[in-house]
């Protein structure tokens, strides 16, 4: 993947976990680089992870993204990572629907919702 650098990535990500299309909870990441401008691939992923609470700007963005999905279903569960541009207005960085991180452990209810998720799905509920 190669895009832009934004120098506001530098303050760290934004990943919102949405399960159906439906926000569930937030994380801000640290930045990823080394000071050499490295990726240390020893550490742990996202040591510096922290439960965030988005804006209603950035959780329109990241459910913009997730609705630009080509896909007759909502993805059981998607995260969608932004970054703040120049003008700090959040820009969709990552859209992750294969193998996401969705940060459970990070939110009190995080892991509820993911089995509600599921378990509705599995019914074949409408969410």
């Amino acid at each position: 993947m190669v895009q832009p650098y934004l120098r506001q990535v530098e303050e760290g990500e934004r990943a919102l976990v949405f399960f159906s299309r439906t926000f569930s909870h937030a994380i801000r990441k640290g930045p990823v680089l080394t000071e050499s401008g490295m990726i240390d691939n020893f550490r742990m992923p996202h040591p510096e992870a922290t439960p965030y609470r988005p804006s209603t700007e950035e959780i329109d963005t990241a459910s913009a993204a997730l609705a630009a999905v080509p896909s007759p279903v909502p993805p059981l569960f998607a995260r969608v990572d932004l970054a703040l541009d120049a003008t700090r207005k959040p820009v969709v960085m990552e859209l992750e629907l294969i193998e996401p991180n969705l940060f459970l452990g990070h939110h009190p209810r995080g892991l509820e919702r993911f089995v509600d998720a599921v378990a509705t799905e599995a019914r074949g509920d409408t969410p």
